[in-house]
């Protein structure tokens, strides 16, 4: 559970912030991060975190955006109701819980000495605004979103409701890890898709700050060969977001990526 970090964004009443400390702590969560919230440090936050949770609230990280609380994670899992206008793929929570739980303990108890040996990664599980919920720019920093179900009469979750639910699918399966007992019939819902996203999740991944950084020099050569449209360029790098978020290059494939485009941007720049 070291390498799983919740980060709470631009939480508006500071009693949550404390609240869904409480729910961490119940479930083994230690790593809090909060991205501006509306006031913190604040006494509310600290009443709410009473009875054990003074610990997870005063050791959390506040900064200032999204991109700088999950800038060295590997993957990082939206938790909202909404597609907004950049949809992800969608996960159940107990899928959610799953495939963070991989990834942040990728080998550790594995004994095959022909898998690639690829570290635990950092992993993030992010909570949007009370009133609003996370944006379109706050998404394109996510691999995934998770959906709580819910009343479809009424599906708006208190934040530390929503934090406490997926804080037990996360302790769910660290105890079944533990335990060595998890099995086909208890993991009924990790479908055939989700099992081939945990397969995936033994290779290392880039970072946020990596894939942002490719992103960054994709947008500048096409810009330079004139593809990009010149009245809304972002259009087309929300397309090429999706496309490469589907093919979901490792760490290396990215790196060779980078390395082309910044060759063929210099050629351009040459001429």
């Amino acid at each position: 559970m070291d390498n799983i970090r919740i980060v709470l964004v631009r939480t508006y009443v500071s009693g949550n912030i404390g609240s869904a400390s409480r729910a961490m702590k119940n479930m083994a969560l230690k790593h809090l991060t909060l991205v501006s919230p509306r006031s913190f440090p604040n006494e509310e936050a600290t009443k709410m975190a009473t009875r054990g949770a003074e610990d997870v609230l005063s050791a959390s990280t506040v900064v200032d955006t999204l991109y700088d609380g999950v800038r060295d994670c590997e993957l990082v899992i939206a938790c909202t109701a909404r597609s907004r206008s950049y949809d992800l793929p969608t996960l159940l929570p107990e899928q959610a819980a799953e495939l963070l739980y991989s990834t942040a303990n990728r080998n550790e108890n594995t004994d095959n000495e022909t898998q690639p040996y690829s570290p635990p990664a950092s992993v993030a599980l992010v909570f949007g605004p009370e009133r609003s919920g996370l944006t379109t720019d706050d998404l394109k920093l996510a691999h995934y979103r998770v959906s709580i179900p819910a009343n479809p009469e009424n599906t708006s979750l208190n934040l530390a409701s929503a934090v406490q639910i997926l804080s037990y699918e996360l302790r769910k399966c660290h105890e079944a890890n533990n335990d060595n007992h998890l099995n086909q019939s208890e993991n009924t819902h990790c479908d055939d898709n989700i099992a081939q996203q945990q397969q995936n999740q033994q290779r290392e991944l880039p970072t946020i700050a990596q894939t942002e950084g490719f992103y960054e020099t994709l947008g500048s050569v096409l810009e330079d060969a004139g593809v990009a449209h010149k009245d809304d360029p972002r259009q087309l790098m929300q397309k090429m977001r999706h496309l490469f978020a589907r093919a979901e290059p490792d760490k290396v494939e990215l790196n060779l990526l980078r390395g082309a485009f910044e060759t063929i941007k210099r050629k351009l720049n040459s001429n």
